[in-house]
C-alpha cells in the first residue's frame, strides 16, 4: 500500500486523541492539572516527535499533512475538555517536536544509503 505509513500515523494520532478525550470529559475537577500537564506537555509532543521520525524516514512528503492532523487534534483537546483554546503554546508544541523528528527522520534515511 502506498500511504501506509501516513495511514498508521493517522490511525495511532485518532486512536491517542479518542482515549485522551475520553479520559478528559470523565475526569474530576482536581484532575485536570495533571491531565494538561500530562497530554499537552508530554504525551503529545512525544507522540508528534515519534511519528515524524517514522514518516520522514520514509518521505517527507507524508509529515505535511500528519502535522495538521497533529495540530488540529492538539488545538481541539483543550477547547472540548476544558473550554478554551491554547493555540501559541500549542502551535510551539506540535511544530517543533514535527520539525526536530523530520530531521532525525531524514538524517536515517540519508545515513542508511
Amino acid at each position: 500500500m502506498k500511504y501506509k505509513r501516513l495511514l498508521i500515523s493517522v490511525a495511532v494520532t485518532a486512536f491517542e486523541f479518542t482515549v485522551f478525550l475520553v479520559w478528559g470529559l470523565n475526569m474530576d475537577g482536581g484532575d485536570a492539572m495533571g491531565f494538561g500537564l500530562i497530554t499537552t506537555y508530554f504525551l503529545f509532543p512525544l507522540t508528534t516527535l515519534i511519528l515524524s521520525i517514522y514518516l520522514a524516514h520514509e518521505n517527507v512528503v507524508y509529515v505535511i499533512p500528519f502535522i495538521l492532523i497533529m495540530f488540529a487534534a492538539q488545538n481541539f483537546m483543550p477547547f472540548f475538555v476544558f473550554g478554551s483554546f491554547e493555540v501559541v503554546l500549542i502551535l510551539c508544541f506540535t511544530l517543533i517536536p514535527a520539525f526536530i523528528g523530520t530531521l532525525i527522520g531524514v538524517g536515517i534515511k540519508k545515513f542508511k544509503k
